[in-house]
């Protein structure tokens, strides 16, 4: 190696050692950014296999574009997801996420109106009781459901209450995010209008959950034990319904009929369960009334199970256990209430005709 090339690799060497620190911080940088982004992945993955959605775009809510003026979109939404993670971030969620072996983080569930209380465990008829579920002290709490009248025929409930609409965002007239919990408010209220006697569940499952320290696809465990308690204590309950929202782009949840705009239904079956042909017949009766009357609402019947799925729902503790999507995250307050109502209407035809 003559001296001019030892010089040139002086040179080179020296100005390795003052990029060093730049390079380690794009280094961190990139790797902070790609470890937030395969978090979202299998947080969406997970959602998809615990509800189980079909296992199309996994992240359709996100990378949902046609044409190339939607890929600002996708950044503003990424950026969103970005700043959401490392605000609500904690030592106990990176535990969490090192513990599953690179499952995902718990994000704090919006605060709902509902308040949360672990309900005692004893007689219970509870067949998912854990461990986990004992070492919390119990507190002893009055029924936590809310009743619009007496001799209630229907149990409103939210396994994922958590589940926002309008993308998120804080809704004028309420003064804060529309839930699906304000869905199951809706319903039960166009219900009592007809009639029909309604309670909803008022305790928070996403609480419940955190209190148990629980993962996100234990919600259907947690709602099994207000389920349960619900039922034990008004033997006139014969309907259970388990509203969610689905995560699917605008364009597949939102639809138009007679003027009016409402956003999509759909029926979700656990074929994991023994008796789910009994589940299936009153959700296609359903199915059908909802056609008749609102043709296109419906995005029919979808049967989930097998290695990887929950496949019960809770469906095993009735026949008349049902689980329905109303909407996706972007629908707006006047398509989730109009959808609330034709619910309402097809679910009062049904029990009033059987």
């Amino acid at each position: 190696m003559n001296r001019k090339q030892r010089l040139r690799r002086k040179r080179l060497k020296k100005k390795l050692n003052k990029l060093t620190p730049y390079l380690v911080g794009v280094g961190f940088v990139l790797t902070l950014f790609f470890t937030q982004f395969f978090q979202l992945f299998y947080l969406n993955q997970r959602n998809a296999n615990d509800e189980h959605r079909q296992q199309e775009p996994i992240l359709s809510s996100i990378f949902d574009f046609s044409t190339a003026g939607d890929i600002i979109d996708v950044v503003f939404n990424l950026q969103e997801y970005f700043k959401a993670v490392m605000t609500s971030l904690d030592l106990n969620q990176l535990y969490s996420f090192i513990n599953d072996g690179f499952a995902f983080i718990n994000m704090k569930s919006p605060s709902q109106n509902a308040t949360a209380a672990i309900p005692s465990a004893e007689g219970y008829r509870y067949t998912y009781k854990s461990k986990a579920a004992e070492a919390v002290p119990d507190q002893a709490s009055e029924t936590g459901a809310t009743t619009y009248t007496e001799n209630p025929l229907v149990y409103i409930f939210n396994s994922h209450d958590g589940e926002l609409y309008e993308d998120g965002a804080v809704n004028d007239s309420l003064g804060r995010p529309l839930s699906v919990v304000d869905l199951s408010y809706m319903v039960a209220q166009a219900l009592q209008g007809r009639n029909i006697n309604a309670l909803v569940e008022s305790r928070s499952v996403a609480e419940y959950v955190s209190k148990n320290s629980w993962n996100y696809a234990s919600s259907y465990k947690a709602s099994r034990v207000y389920l349960e308690d619900t039922a034990s204590q008004h033997e006139t309950l014969k309907y259970f319904i388990d509203f969610h929202r689905d995560s699917v782009s605008y364009a597949n949840s939102a639809i138009t009929i007679d003027g009016k705009p409402y956003a999509k239904i759909m029926f979700v079956l656990g074929t994991d369960n023994d008796r789910h042909e009994e589940n299936h017949q009153i959700i296609k009766e359903l199915d059908a009334k909802l056609n008749e009357k609102y043709p296109g609402l419906s995005r029919g019947i979808r049967p989930n199970g097998g290695a990887g799925y929950n496949g019960v729902y809770n469906q095993d503790f009735a026949t008349t256990m049902l689980l329905i999507e109303v909407g996706g995250e972007y629908n707006t307050y006047e398509e989730v209430y109009n959808s609330a109502q034709a619910v309402a209407d097809v679910l009062a035809d049904y029990v009033t005709g059987n």
